[in-house]
This record gives structure tokens, C-alpha cells and sequence, in this order.
């Protein structure tokens, strides 16, 4: 579970103050994509459910590392032979040395170990950054959703 740079990890509740630091700077970021106010609000942030979440079946959350200090983290779900990737974040200064890389790896190790055979992720319109991580660790766009409120 470990790249010479980074640890990938389960993560725990000594965890917790990293990612609420964390959580906030992905809100903070994703604030300005269309569709991010939806997405929160159906995939809450882990935080104020920690407990819950990492006692919930078929749910993963991992945190990445770099001399110990947390960068990163990920959000996972598992339903039938399908894993979605609710949430993925990295921190600004961990960016473009390959944690994102690192973490979706083992988010893959993790949904085979889980039975399935699909990986999904969200990503929202205009968030290059996350779309291209996708795409570089082998995600390919297969759906669009379009919405409008009634």
C-alpha cells in the first residue's frame, strides 16, 4: 500500500482534523463547477458522520501521506460489482507528483478485493483537474448527466 513518495492507508479517527482541513479546501475549490451544491449535498462529506462511515458495509475511506502528514483522501462506496468514487481530493502542494495516481490505484486494489468489476468516479463539468486524473490512472468518460430544476 505504498509508493516511495506516499502511503495509501485506511483511514481513521486520528485522521478526522486532517480531513476537515481537507474537506473544506475541496469545498472551497469545487465551489465554482456547475453541479457542486447537488453533488454535496448527495454525497455528504465524511466529518460529522466519521463514525458512521467507517462502520458503513461496502464503504471505503483512505487517506494518502507524505512524511506522515496527510494530503489526500478518498471517498468510496461499493453497490453490487460496482465501486463509485464519491469523492477524491488532493491537497495543492501534493498535486502533479502522483498521489492522485497513487490513491486511485489502491481504490482499485480495494473494489476487486470487494468482488466488483467496475470503478466509477465524479467529476464535475469544468474540473479539468480532476477529469484528467481520471483519465491518466485509465477512467474514461461514459455518462453525462444533464439536469434542470422544476
Amino acid at each position: 500500500m505504498s509508493d516511495t513518495l506516499f502511503t495509501v492507508r485506511k483511514a481513521d479517527i486520528q485522521d478526522l482534523p486532517a480531513l476537515a482541513i481537507l474537506e473544506t479546501q475541496c469545498a472551497a475549490e469545487s465551489q465554482s463547477f456547475r453541479g457542486s451544491a447537488e453533488l454535496l449535498a448527495e454525497t455528504p462529506f465524511i466529518g460529522i458522520n466519521f463514525d458512521v462511515v467507517l462502520g458503513e458495509v461496502g464503504r471505503c475511506v483512505l487517506v494518502i501521506e507524505s512524511s506522515r502528514e496527510v494530503c489526500g483522501y478518498a471517498d468510496m462506496k461499493v453497490s453490487n460489482a460496482a465501486a463509485m468514487i464519491q469523492r477524491i481530493y488532493i491537497s495543492a502542494l501534493a498535486r502533479e507528483l502522483g498521489a492522485g495516481a497513487t490513491l486511485i490505484d489502491e481504490l482499485k486494489n480495494v473494489a476487486k478485493a470487494f468482488g466488483c468489476t467496475r470503478i466509477d468516479a465524479y467529476a464535475l463539468p469544468g474540473d479539468r483537474l480532476t477529469k484528467n486524473l481520471f483519465e491518466r490512472a485509465g477512467m474514461k468518460a461514459r455518462l453525462l448527466i444533464a439536469s434542470s430544476d422544476l
